[in-house]
Formats: structure tokens, sequence, C-alpha cells
């Protein structure tokens, strides 16, 4: 949801709305493009079982650093 708060905040600083939507999507392409490659190299290397169990082992420690800095951010920490 950041990404799309961000263009919306550009798009209205902006009048050229060409540029916005220019530079937005050369932006997402640079984050995603590496990503989705490094993605395929490891599907033509790995096992699909363990991929799918360290992207499930990212997104459980991802969750617990959001609700930890959750609870530190309402005073549980």
């Amino acid at each position: 949801y950041k990404t799309q708060i961000a263009t919306v905040m550009l798009a209205a600083q902006y009048s050229y709305l060409w540029l916005v939507i220019l530079g937005t999507t050369v932006g997402m392409l640079l984050a995603n493009v590496p990503v989705v490659l490094a993605g395929n190299f490891a599907a033509e290397k790995l096992p699909l079982i363990l991929i799918r169990r360290l992207a499930a082992c990212a997104f459980f420690v991802l969750a617990l650093v959001a609700v930890y800095k959750a609870m530190q951010v309402s005073g549980w920490v």
C-alpha cells in the first residue's frame, strides 16, 4: 500500500502525470525484476517444496517482526 500512497502523493504534487506514471513504473520494474529473475533461477536449481518452505519461513519471520514492532508502538513491550 505504501507504493500506491506514494504514487497518489506524487500525482497530486506534479502536473506532469505521464512523468509520474513513467517514474513509478520504472521504479517498480527496478525493484521487482531482480527478484523475479532470482526466483526463476532458484526454481531451476532448487526443489519447489524447499522454495515454498523457505518462503513460508520468511513470511513467518516478517510477521513476527511486524507484531513486535506493533507491540513496541502500543507500549506492550
